[in-house]
């Protein structure tokens, strides 16, 4: 079997942006990029910790992102770059694929709560 052929548009830089809030989403989201590009040769994942190198442009690098994946946990909605990267999304109609993190122990909440 071949791998999957995957290719971006244009402008594009990165297959999936993973946006999180650092303090309950940052190691789930390095595990997610981790397990993607053991498995999906060739994938290109924004994650701030590797790519970030300007708060300021947030919202290029949504621009610059095929699908955005929004770790849903604890302070998400109180952080203010998940925020701006929410606003973009909805600006530019993005993809978004949404994975809530359920472990209370990991900052996880329901969907109530998020």
């Amino acid at each position: 079997r071949r791998p999957p052929e995957l290719s971006k548009y244009a402008g594009q830089n990165f297959h999936l942006f993973l946006s999180h809030t650092w303090n309950t989403g940052q190691d789930q989201c390095a595990a997610i990029k981790r397990q993607l590009q053991l498995h999906l040769s060739g994938v290109r994942i924004f994650l701030d910790v590797d790519d970030l190198r300007d708060i300021g442009a947030l919202e290029e690098y949504v621009a610059q992102s095929m699908v955005v994946l929004i770790f849903l946990s604890r302070g998400y909605f109180g952080s203010r770059n998940c925020l701006r990267e929410v606003a973009a999304v909805v600006a530019q109609t993005k993809p978004v694929v949404l994975v809530l993190e359920a472990d209370a122990a990991k900052g996880g909440l329901t969907l109530e709560q998020a």
